[in-house]
C-alpha cells in the first residue's frame, strides 16, 4: 500500500510519528535523508540491515541504546524497504520507537525469572511441576537430592510413582476437578514417598493449582522431608507410652509383698506384647550366701510354631497390661517349661572365682557400669554358655543392683522373631531394670523374713510339742509308778477272789450261782484292766528290724476275723504299694490291734473299715477309717491320755499304748473324726534311708 502513496504523503505521514525516509546511494556508502534533507549518519550494522531489507524484501528491526542529556534511552529502529518499480526507486523507512520503560520491564522481567529460577533451583525443598496427565514438567536439585533421582530421568514420567498414594494424586492433578476458588492449594502432612533406593520419606506436601499464560492448567508440588522430625516424634511418643507403661507396671509391682507373684509381673511385663515385647525373659536372683547368681524362673515359648499358637489365643483375647500383670498365673500346661529347664541350669558366681577367667566379663562389666548391654554371638566377651543354653545369637542383659549391691540379673531375647535388640530397646530396659529393683529388693527381703518366721513357728511348734510330751512323760511317769504299785497291791487279792468264785461255781451252789457269775466276770474284767496297765507301764524299747508292713496287716485282720463276723464289721482293703520299713513288728501289731479294736467298739451295730496302704513322697502312708459313731471334737484331744474312756467297758489304756509305741517309732500320725461318720486315723512311716 505505500507504494500507492505519493512522496509528499510518505513524507506527510513519517514527520508525524518522527520517522525518516532514507535513499541510499547505490553502494549503500551513504544515506540521504529525504525528510530533514541531509544526510543520515550510519554506522556497518546499518548498511547490513538495509541490505538484508532490499535483498530479502522484508522488514528488518535492531534494539540500540543512546545517551542523551545524561539519560540511556533505549531506542527500537525499524527498517521498512521501498521500492517503486515505475522509477526503479530504492527508499527505506526508518521508524525509531523509544522502547526504554519495555525494556526496563523486560530486564525486570528476565531477572525476576533468573531469580526464581535460582530459588527453585537452590530451594531446600522439592519442587516438582506436572501437568494434567501427571507427568514431570521441571525438577529442581533438592528433588535430586532428596528422592534420588536426576532432571533428565524424570522429566516427561508420572510423577505418582513417587508416592505410595497414588489415587491422591490422580485426583489432584487431573483438569476436570479445578475448584471455583482459582489457584487452589492443598497440604498433606507425613506423605510417603519412596525414593530410588526404596527407601520411604514423610514428606509434607503443598500441592499449588495455577494456569499458565496460555490457559493450561499445571500443578506444583512443594515437597518438605520431615522423615527426621517423623523418626524423633515417634521415638517421643514410644519414649511417652514406655514411661506410661513402667509406671503403671512399678505400681503392680510395688503393690505387693509376694516374691513369687513379683517375678511373675516382671517377666510378663518384659515378654507380653503390650509391655517391652521381647520374645523371651529369664530372671536369675542372688542366693542366701550372695556369691551366685541362681537361674529362678523364666517365660516365653519354646518354637515358632509354640508362639505363633499363643501369639494368636492373645490376639482374640486382648487385655489390659493391668489384667495380664494380675491376672497371669504360672503356666502348668507345659509352655514354659523348656525355658525353665534353661534358667534352672545357669550358675553364674557373682564375681570370678579365679581373677584370670574372662567367662562371665562382659556380665560384670554390666554390673559395674549399670547398664543393660546387647550381647551377640563372636563378640569376644560374650559368654558361649549363654549362646548354648539359649540358643539364640543375640541377648541383652540388664543387671538388677541396688545400693546395697546386686540383686540379680533379667536376660532377654528375640529367639523367636529374630528381631534385632535396638539401643531403644536398651533404654526402655534401663528404665525398666531400675524400677523392679526395689520392689524386688524389698520381696526377697520379706521372702527372707517370711522362711525365718515359718522356721521360728516351726521350732516353736517344735519346742511346745516337746514340752507338752515332757510334761506327758512325766505325768505317765508318775501315773506308772503308781499303776504299777496299785496293780500289784490289787492283783494278789483280786487273783484270789477270783479263783475262790470259780471254785465255788465248780461246786454246783444253786442258790448263790449268779453271784458268782458276776463276781467272776467282774473279776476278769479287773484282771485285763490290770494286764493293760501292766503292758503300758512294763512299755519297751523296740527292735527294730526292715520288713514289708502288709503281711503284719493281714496277719492282724486274721486275728480279729471272728470278732469282725461277731460284730457285722466289714473289712475293705486297698494296697496301692508296699514299701519295706523298720519297725519292730510285735508293737507296731499291737498297736494296729488296738486301733481295729477301738473301731469295733465305736461300731456296736456293724459297720465298715477301711483300710489303705500306699506311698506318698518320702513316706509310707496307713489309713484305718471306720464308719462308727465318731469322737465328740472336745475328747479327740484327750483320747490318747491314759485312763481317758468315754466307753462303759474299758480300761482307756489302748490309745496310750498306741501313741507310745507311734513315738518310740518316730511314726507321725494325726485322728480326724466326724461325730456320727466315722473316725479315721492316719499313720506316716518314714521310709529307710
Amino acid at each position: 500500500m505505500i507504494e500507492l502513496w505519493s512522496i509528499e504523503e510518505l513524507v506527510n505521514a513519517l514527520e508525524a510519528v518522527n520517522g525518516h525516509l532514507l535513499i541510499p546511494d547505490k553502494e549503500i556508502n551513504w544515506l540521504w535523508d529525504g525528510i530533514n534533507h541531509r544526510y543520515h549518519e550510519m554506522d556497518d550494522r546499518d548498511r547490513e540491515i538495509i541490505r538484508q531489507c532490499f535483498d530479502t524484501g522484508s522488514i528488518h528491526s535492531r534494539r540500540r541504546e543512546t545517551e542523551t542529556n545524561g539519560r540511556v534511552k533505549t531506542v527500537k529502529d525499524v527498517y521498512v524497504p521501498v521500492v517503486r518499480e515505475t522509477d526503479s526507486t530504492r527508499m527505506i523507512l526508518k521508524l525509531s520507537v523509544d522502547e526504554t520503560e519495555q525494556s526496563l520491564e523486560e530486564k525486570n522481567l528476565q531477572h525476576l525469572l533468573l531469580r526464581h529460577s535460582t530459588i527453585i533451583s537452590n530451594a531446600p525443598d522439592a519442587i516438582i511441576r506436572v501437568n494434567t496427565e501427571g507427568l514431570v514438567q521441571s525438577w529442581n536439585l533438592a528433588a535430586e537430592n532428596m528422592l534420588g533421582y536426576r532432571a533428565e530421568d524424570m522429566m516427561g514420567k508420572p510423577v505418582k510413582a513417587l508416592f505410595r498414594q497414588e489415587d491422591f494424586f490422580t485426583s489432584l492433578i487431573s483438569a476436570e476437578n479445578v475448584l471455583p476458588e482459582y489457584p487452589s492449594c492443598l497440604k498433606r502432612e507425613n506423605l510417603e514417598c519412596i525414593t530410588r533406593e526404596e527407601t520411604v520419606l514423610f514428606c509434607e506436601l503443598t500441592a499449588v493449582r495455577m494456569q499458565t499464560s496460555t490457559n493450561v492448567f499445571e500443578t506444583v508440588l512443594f515437597l518438605r522431608d520431615k522423615t527426621l522430625q517423623k523418626k524423633l516424634q515417634d521415638q517421643a511418643q514410644r519414649s511417652l507410652e514406655n514411661i506410661s507403661k513402667l509406671n503403671e507396671i512399678s505400681s503392680l509391682i510395688h503393690a505387693t509383698l509376694e516374691l513369687n507373684e513379683i517375678l511373675n509381673m516382671i517377666l510378663v511385663s518384659a515378654t507380653a506384647g503390650q509391655g517391652l515385647r521381647f520374645n523371651r525373659a529369664f530372671l536369675f536372683l542372688s542366693d542366701e550366701s550372695n556369691t551366685n547368681f541362681e537361674g529362678r524362673k523364666a517365660i516365653g515359648p519354646s518354637n515358632p510354631h509354640e508362639a505363633g499358637l499363643l501369639w494368636k489365643e492373645l490376639e482374640q483375647e486382648p487385655q489390659a497390661l493391668s489384667e495380664i500383670l494380675t491376672g497371669y498365673q504360672s503356666v502348668h500346661d507345659g509352655r514354659d517349661f523348656k525355658v525353665n529347664q534353661i534358667v534352672k541350669k545357669f550358675h553364674i558366681p557373682m564375681s570370678p572365682e579365679d581373677p584370670g577367667d574372662k567367662t562371665f566379663a562382659a556380665i560384670y562389666r554390666c554390673l559395674e557400669q549399670r547398664r543393660p548391654a546387647v550381647m551377640e554371638e563372636g563378640q569376644p566377651d560374650c559368654p558361649p554358655i549363654f549362646i548354648e543354653l539359649l540358643e539364640t545369637k543375640q541377648f541383652a542383659v540388664a543387671p538388677l543392683v541396688s545400693k546395697e549391691g546386686p540383686v540379680g540379673l533379667l536376660i532377654v531375647d528375640n529367639a523367636i522373631t529374630g528381631r534385632k535388640i535396638t539401643a531403644e530397646d536398651l533404654a526402655t530396659l534401663e528404665l525398666f531394670s531400675n524400677q523392679i529393683v526395689a520392689a524386688l529388693e524389698k520381696a526377697v527381703l520379706y521372702d527372707k523374713l517370711k522362711k525365718k518366721v515359718s522356721e521360728l513357728e516351726k521350732a516353736q511348734a517344735s519346742l511346745r510339742k516337746s514340752q507338752k510330751n515332757l510334761i506327758r512323760s512325766e505325768k505317765l511317769a508318775a501315773i506308772g509308778k503308781l499303776s504299777a504299785k496299785m496293780a500289784h497291791e490289787i492283783k494278789n487279792p483280786l487273783v484270789a477272789i477270783g479263783g475262790f468264785a470259780r471254785t465255788m461255781l465248780k461246786a454246783d451252789d444253786v442258790y448263790n450261782r449268779s453271784y458268782l457269775q458276776i463276781i467272776a466276770a467282774e473279776t476278769a474284767r479287773l484282771e485285763n484292766i490290770l494286764n493293760d496297765t501292766l503292758a503300758y507301764v512294763r512299755s519297751s524299747q523296740p527292735v527294730l528290724s526292715v520288713q514289708a508292713l502288709r503281711p503284719l496287716i493281714e496277719e492282724t485282720l486274721a486275728l480279729l476275723s471272728e470278732r469282725f463276723k461277731t460284730h457285722g464289721v466289714t473289712i475293705h482293703t486297698e494296697w496301692l504299694d508296699d514299701p519295706e520299713l523298720e519297725f519292730d513288728p510285735n508293737q507296731i501289731k499291737q498297736s494296729v490291734v488296738n486301733i481295729l479294736t477301738n473301731a469295733i467298739e465305736a461300731m456296736p451295730n456293724g459297720g465298715d473299715i477301711f483300710i489303705r496302704l500306699s506311698k506318698e513322697e518320702e513316706v509310707a502312708s496307713l489309713r484305718i477309717e471306720d464308719t462308727g459313731e465318731g469322737i465328740d471334737e472336745q475328747n479327740l484331744s484327750q483320747i490318747f491320755d491314759p485312763f481317758f474312756t468315754t466307753k462303759n467297758k474299758g480300761s482307756g489304756i489302748g490309745l496310750a499304748v498306741v501313741h507310745d509305741i507311734l513315738m518310740r517309732h518316730s511314726v507321725e500320725y494325726d485322728v480326724h473324726s466326724s461325730k456320727n461318720k466315722g473316725t479315721t486315723f492316719h499313720l506316716r512311716f518314714r521310709l529307710p534311708q
